[in-house]
């Protein structure tokens, strides 16, 4: 399958309030990991990887309310799994995530322009009706969305946040 030709179809059919709101997205998610950071009194990594680890199956909304509630010393319930991965980004950081969706999502929330977040959306934009991609799957994708940002002057992460807003309807 040509995952770079769908995902550049895709890009090029966004509307400009769509791009707009990609352009910023990751932006706004660094403010709410600077926040955790700070609840923390640790580093930008810490408050990205915490706000990482609430991520799985979550809607972003509740994904920023359980990420500060945490980082304010609350239990918070849910999927123990992410909890676990919480406590444990307060001492490791990047290296407590150790999904490759949870670990790039960490770091292109700190603001690294590269990273790339192939998670269920990003799957169902090629046609693959999974929850997460193998490993071989997620290097395929990922790089598709570089080489997609490249030719089209953007960066990765931005790139993957439009094609995450137009297969998704919205950037919640």
């Amino acid at each position: 399958m040509d995952y770079y030709a769908i995902y550049s179809g895709l890009i090029k059919n966004a509307t400009f309030g769509q791009v707009e709101q990609a352009s910023k997205w990751y932006l706004d998610a660094e403010r709410v990991a600077a926040q955790v950071a700070r609840n923390l009194d640790s580093t930008l990594e810490v408050g990205a990887s915490v706000v990482s680890a609430f991520s799985p199956r979550e809607r972003w909304t509740n994904n920023v309310t359980k990420a500060i509630s945490f980082s304010l010393g609350n239990h918070i319930p849910g999927f123990k799994n992410n909890m676990l991965m919480a406590n444990n980004a307060i001492a490791f950081g990047y290296d407590a995530l150790k999904g490759l969706k949870t670990n790039a999502f960490a770091r292109a929330i700190a603001g690294d322009e590269n990273a790339v977040v192939i998670d269920v959306w990003m799957l169902r934009a090629v046609g693959i009706e999974k929850k997460t991609p193998n490993q071989t799957q997620y290097k395929q994708l990922a790089d598709a969305v570089a080489k997609v940002a490249f030719d089209n002057g953007m960066t990765p992460r931005a790139t993957q946040a439009l094609i995450w807003i137009v297969v998704r309807g919205s950037s919640e």
